[in-house]
């Protein structure tokens, strides 16, 4: 009897023993952590376990890395890529072993990849970028302009000229990459915004107008070469002009006449009358237009003044006979001859009339009308 408990005991500890050995192997298998959006738990063998951007599998009681996720919940395999945030990573095991993401590339806005070193231009192809390395990571960046004929690129805070004016690739506060305008050339030479310069008859300025550089007429070059301004005047070949600048319009017209009186240069504007004059005559002068824009210093005549007052007459090349007042058989000739600047009166004995009037016509005695 006691020998055929001890044959029933053996079987049962058996048993016993593989059933433990076996609940033993699993729990190894199996692994401890949180999850999928859980608390940590036991996940079986071959759970795939989600975890921040990464994801794994339970092997043997270890998680094992298996890849990255997008910022679209988009899974990647380890060693695959994927384009996000305008770069390609690299889903990647680091150095330490840890899963990780690794910088390979830039993106252009139309998909396409960019190594490191490797430029590319945006859609408008208005500016240039450039994939750089910066340690770890690889980093885009707007390294210039394109220049106004579509072909060169302007690096950042560099000028191009073009079409007679000056720009410079500038990365505005907003972020803005473009070229500015910052001055104007005129016959090869360079002018900054607000200088000045002469071209022919005028003077231009450089201004900054809704962005843009414009060369403004401000002024015109006066017969010495010096600049001057709308409404000033200046004297050339004994005509006075005038500067006058308007929109879309710009002239030297011609104002006046310049004369010399007491030595001092004087202007005496179109249609002015004035006299030179001695105690016996005087000779009345005018200023008139010359074509198409000069002037012209006109000799209206000669006057005799008799006693004070003007008398008699005579236009240049005229004379006549005058008989005086209350004075019986008493007369005087006048003759009004031209001169080389304009034309004097010669007042003759009647006597000497022959010598003192060839060339000249008569008229008869009479008042300034």
């Amino acid at each position: 009897m006691k020998m055929m408990q001890n044959v029933l005991i053996l079987p049962i500890i058996a048993i016993l023993s593989l059933t433990v050995n076996a609940d033993s192997g699993a729990a190894r298998s199996r692994c401890w952590t949180s999850g999928n959006g859980r608390p940590a738990q036991w996940w079986s063998e071959g759970a795939e376990i989600t975890r921040g951007k990464f994801f794994y599998e339970c092997r043997r009681g270890q998680l094992e890395p298996l890849g990255c996720l997008s910022n679209v919940e988009q899974k990647v395999r380890i060693g695959s890529t994927f384009q996000q945030d305008g770069y390609e990573f690299t889903c990647q095991l680091g150095s330490d072993g840890y899963i990780e993401f690794g910088y390979s590339a830039c993106v252009g806005q139309d998909g396409r990849t960019y190594q490191k070193g490797e430029t590319w231009t945006d859609a408008k192809n208005t500016y240039y970028y450039r994939c750089r390395d910066d340690g770890r990571v690889v980093k885009t960046t707007i390294e210039g302009c394109i220049a106004h004929d579509k072909q060169r690129r302007v690096p950042l805070g560099e000028t191009d000229d073009f079409n007679g004016y000056t720009y410079k690739c500038q990365q505005k506060t907003s972020g803005v990459v473009q070229m500015c305008s910052v001055g104007c050339i005129h016959n090869g030479q360079k002018y900054n915004i607000g200088q000045q310069y002469k071209d022919g008859d005028y003077v231009f300025y450089c201004k900054l107008q809704g962005g843009k550089c414009t060369k403004q007429c401000i002024g015109c070059v006066d017969a010495s070469g010096q600049s001057i301004y709308d409404g000033q005047r200046y004297k050339r070949d004994e005509t006075t002009y005038q500067c006058e600048i308007r929109p879309g319009k710009r002239s030297h017209r011609a104002v006046g006449c310049n004369i010399v009186e007491n030595g001092r240069d004087i202007n005496k504007v179109i249609g002015c009358r004035w006299y030179e004059q001695n105690p016996d005559w005087k000779i009345e002068k005018t200023c008139e237009t010359d074509g198409p824009n000069k002037t012209k210093v006109t000799t209206v005549g000669c006057i005799y003044k008799y006693k004070g007052f003007d008398r008699i007459f005579l236009e240049p090349g005229k004379y006549t006979i005058w008989n005086l007042p209350k004075q019986k058989d008493a007369s005087v000739g006048l003759a009004c001859r031209k001169t080389s600047d304009g034309a004097e009166l010669l007042i003759f004995d009647v006597a000497e009339l022959e010598r003192n009037t060839a060339g000249l016509s008569y008229d008869l005695p009479r008042g300034k009308k």
